[in-house]
């Protein structure tokens, strides 16, 4: 009696077994940047640390006046870094002696007016930033950006399952699992500008955003109907 039950119990779990399967979809979206990053910086040297302090605020001041023409939004400006360190003079078996102060100071700027970049770059290179300039570009929408993305990710990943389950002769079933999977951001290369710092740098600089490319990978099972062929 036993084996017969156990028999039946095997039966019946091998009945109610049902096969999946999970593929993995890539949706990609191409789009043109419509803001740019611009990071800078401005150190100046003096015998003190208010002389150097003094001469990087006067610097600052003018690079806000370039933002202020060109209107950008106050909260667009971020100050990253703010430094006043000691500069020593140092030589071998010798002890240090202090020469003066550096004074630094970082901004980001958010520049959402493309067609003002070059200006911007050069007004604020004419006008004390002295180090450090970078730009990246960037997209005000990415969260519409992934949304699309992820509808063709997920497209994709059916029409995979669709080609595997109906080439085996069997159809495909409900959805059993959605995984959001790896994301893969723009990237943006950071182009540096130190020759812009130099006297005969050339003016009206022009910049070029390009195109980027967004992608999401997501991750679907399926049930799998063996019940009715397609």
């Amino acid at each position: 009696m036993k084996a017969f039950l156990a028999t039946v119990c095997t039966l019946m779990c091998v009945g109610a077994a049902s096969a999946n399967i999970t593929v993995t979809g890539t949706g990609k979206v191409i789009y043109t940047p419509d803001l740019a990053t611009l990071v800078l910086g401005v150190s100046s040297e003096g015998k003190t640390a208010a002389e150097a302090w003094d001469k990087n605020r006067l610097l600052v001041a003018r690079l806000f006046e370039v933002l202020k023409k060109h209107g950008i939004d106050p909260k667009d400006m971020k100050t990253s870094n703010l430094s006043v360190t000691p500069r020593y003079l140092e030589k071998p078996q010798k002890e240090r002696i202090l020469i003066g102060y550096l004074a630094s100071y970082d901004l980001t700027v958010k520049v959402r007016k493309l067609d003002d970049l070059g200006a911007i770059l050069d007004g604020m290179v004419d006008n004390g930033a002295n180090r450090n300039v970078s730009l990246t570009f960037g997209y005000s929408d990415l969260d519409t950006l992934m949304d699309q993305a992820r509808a063709k990710a997920v497209a994709e990943a059916r029409k995979k399952a669709e080609i595997f389950v109906s080439g085996a002769g069997a159809r495909l079933g409900q959805v059993l699992a959605i995984n959001d999977g790896s994301y893969a951001p723009p990237y943006y290369q950071p182009m540096r500008f130190e020759h812009l710092a130099k006297a005969d740098a050339p003016a009206a600089l022009l910049i070029a955003a390009g195109e980027q490319e967004l992608s999401v990978n997501v991750t679907v099972s399926y049930e799998i109907d063996n019940s009715v062929a397609p």
